[in-house]
């Protein structure tokens, strides 16, 4: 009898031990930094390989003038990697400054991750422009099981001035910002886009839709943050 206690003791503690060491890996394994990605190069970014379409420049100029510039004819970059691989909730931001291009480039999109080579997972942050040199935003979630559009063309935004887009998502509710002001929100079920990713930039991923302006920088982050102000 004791020796059958004394079994059912370790067998006990055994099981404790694995439930931890299982909540340590899967906790090591979930994405928990914040990653800022200064566009400041075309070799690498945020340490990643890229590929390059067209003839984007770097801006090297002191304070929020740096960045990449894009002509909106056929620059473009694809990051190779996904920041946001495995999170279930996240913050993405860019800065950037789009240029008075209406009407040659109306829609614009000008950041986009999804699941490599054409995976249905992807977030897209895109922006309108109208005949007045205004812009507005445009987010987009999609995945195998819906997808969710947030757009209000009332909220117009000079062109030529730079400018911060962010989308959060947390608890089936997906937001839009700019320049920390909320201005659409809706309901959608998110579904984390696998480390397969990539990031295309000033571009859609299929090379379509291009960005006329600089995008200084992008921000991931695996958890809500508060949008910043304008920069």
């Amino acid at each position: 009898m004791r020796n059958l206690r004394r079994a059912i003791w370790w067998q006990k503690q055994w099981g404790a031990f694995l439930s931890l060491a299982i909540l340590w890996v899967f906790t090591a394994c979930s994405p928990t930094k914040t990653t800022q990605w200064p566009l400041q190069s075309l070799d690498k970014i945020g340490g990643r390989e890229v590929t390059v379409s067209g003839d984007p420049q770097v801006i090297a100029t002191a304070g929020r003038e740096g960045g990449l510039a894009f002509d909106g004819v056929e620059d473009g970059i694809l990051v190779h990697g996904n920041p946001l691989a495995g999170a279930e909730e996240f913050t993405i931001e860019v800065v950037f400054k789009p240029a008075d291009a209406w009407p040659a480039n109306v829609e614009q999109r000008f950041f986009h991750l999804q699941e490599f080579p054409d995976g249905p997972r992807r977030i897209l942050l895109e922006l309108r422009l109208n005949n007045r040199r205004q812009w507005y935003a445009d987010f987009f979630l999609r995945h195998e099981n819906g997808s969710l559009v947030l757009i209000d063309s009332t909220k117009t935004h000079p062109v030529n001035e730079w400018a911060t887009m962010t989308v959060v998502y947390q608890n089936q509710q997906l937001k839009g910002y700019v320049n920390g002001v909320l201005e659409t929100e809706g309901e959608v079920t998110y579904l984390p886009i696998p480390a397969t990713a990539r990031v295309s930039l000033g571009t859609r991923m299929d090379q379509r839709s291009w960005f006329n302006g600089i995008i200084k920088s992008v921000r991931f982050s695996p958890k809500v943050e508060n949008p910043a102000k304008k920069k």
